[in-house]
């Protein structure tokens, strides 16, 4: 109960997956929690205030984010989880409309988030951890869409790292792996299933609590030094294949 204790944190996508994951951990961590979804929770957390919020509209980011600054007086961190993903096709079956609906949520909704907590982020010298994607640095076949907005996302946090550094606003991103949320669950087969487990060098799939943790790190006090870091989350994917029967 220490590593945010008195923080105030902002949490997009906090009610499902690796986002409502970062809400317990945070939460655990003695921080206050702001859970920004478009849809309403499922359930009252105590500590947690919830908000409906698209965030891929600037003007309801801007509504939100002001009303968190008056609420609590101000936001310690930012975490970016709020994201999408359109069906895979091959790329030349990829459609404006998906491009559109990847990019107005996994980048634009960043970018709104970011610039509307900016100030107050600033203020407190702060932290801002994204969500990216392994789909950011190896692409996979079908993803066209979805591996470019997600590259968005990690130049983005680079470029912010870099232009917030001087006021002391920590910018990093997390790119997880095969994680077993409910929006990757919908695309999983056995054969998918069969496939990630030989091509990850650590063999198996990740909880979601696994990405809030290493995402808890990167805004904890713990990574003071670290700032313009996209991380990979990946059991060892991006490093390299797995090690071969002796």
């Amino acid at each position: 109960m220490s590593l945010m204790k008195d923080r105030i944190v902002v949490v997009t996508g906090g009610s499902a997956g690796i986002g409502e994951a970062c809400v317990d951990r945070f939460l655990a961590e003695g921080a206050t929690v702001e859970a920004w979804d478009r849809d309403s929770a499922t359930s009252e957390k105590p500590g947690v205030v919830h908000r409906v919020v698209d965030v891929s509209s600037e003007d309801a980011v801007r509504e939100a984010a002001q009303a968190a600054v008056a609420q609590h007086g101000h936001v310690n961190v930012l975490v970016n989880c709020a994201g999408v993903i359109t069906e895979n096709k091959p790329a030349q079956d990829v459609d404006a409309a998906d491009y559109r609906k990847n990019f107005d949520v996994n980048v634009m909704g960043i970018v709104h988030t970011s610039r509307a907590l900016h100030a107050t982020l600033a203020e407190q010298q702060g932290a801002i951890v994204n969500v990216a994607s392994q789909a950011a640095l190896v692409c996979l076949p079908h993803q066209s869409a979805y591996s470019a907005s997600k590259g968005a996302v990690a130049a983005f946090t680079r470029a912010t790292a870099i232009d917030w550094a001087a006021e002391g606003l920590r910018v990093n991103a997390v790119c997880p792996g095969f994680t077993l949320t409910a929006m990757a669950e919908k695309q999983m087969t056995p054969e998918l299933d069969a496939a990630v487990s030989r091509r990850v060098p650590l063999g198996r799939f990740f909880q979601p609590v696994e990405i809030a943790n290493s995402i808890l790190f990167l805004a904890s006090d713990l990574a003071s030094a670290i700032t313009g870091v996209v991380m990979p989350v990946d059991g060892g994917w991006t490093a390299g294949e797995p090690a071969l029967p002796m």
